[in-house]
């Protein structure tokens, strides 16, 4: 079954503070029980809801479309489909989660946290601290994505640090140079062809392999 889903007419993004609001996507499978929705809550807040469903199938592409800042769930729990949802939005579109739930699942932790889960929050909450929760949400995954992109980085510095030395053996032994002269025979051929060490390096082992 399709989830129900609201478009949200609202488009101004500037409170009555004249702060900017988040944009938010929620998923509010407790929207039929209006003691336990979140959507009451959340529209007392400096937060523009961009889509409102009441259930997770689809939600790739919901977040592709929206461009949301922070997807937000209110649930019993996270079951399986809901979980399998949130996993494909990590790995296509990764934003800051924030989930609100009823009931503790600790057998599905580790999952959560692969999912991309910014915070998790069970019980009811108060309206006033919803903003607090997001904005730490928020915080909490920009840092993760720094550190993700500098282990990213790092990877593909080593991984061009283990060609380069390659290549520079393959011209060492065809050469018969010493290692400060391949390395600077490289490095001379880089800057005249104006390319980096390692996209030389990677075409240097290419025809050393095709030439076997």
């Amino acid at each position: 079954m399709h989830a129900e889903q609201h478009e949200i007419t609202n488009t101004s993004c500037i409170s009555a503070s004249g702060l900017v609001k988040r944009k938010a996507v929620l998923v509010d499978t407790l929207i039929n029980q209006p003691a336990g929705s979140l959507l009451k809550k959340l529209s007392q807040q400096d937060i523009e809801l961009l889509r409102v469903v009441n259930g997770a199938e689809g939600l790739t592409s919901i977040i592709e479309k929206s461009q949301p800042d922070v997807l937000i769930l209110s649930v019993d729990f996270l079951d399986a489909v809901t979980l399998e949802q949130l996993i494909s939005v990590n790995k296509k579109h990764p934003l800051p989660v924030v989930v609100f739930a009823r009931q503790h699942a600790p057998e599905v932790m580790k999952t959560v946290v692969d999912a991309g889960v910014s915070s998790y929050v069970v019980d009811d909450v108060q309206a006033h601290r919803i903003p607090v929760i997001i904005d730490l949400a928020v915080v909490r995954f920009a840092k993760i994505q720094n550190l993700n992109n500098e282990l990213q980085q790092t990877k593909e510095k080593l991984s061009e640090r283990k060609i380069i030395e390659r290549a520079k053996g393959i011209i060492m032994q065809q050469k018969h140079l010493s290692e400060e002269e391949a390395y600077s025979q490289m490095r001379k051929s880089a800057m005249n062809q104006g390319q980096s060490m390692g996209s030389l390096a990677k075409r240097i082992i290419d025809v050393f392999e095709m030439l076997g």
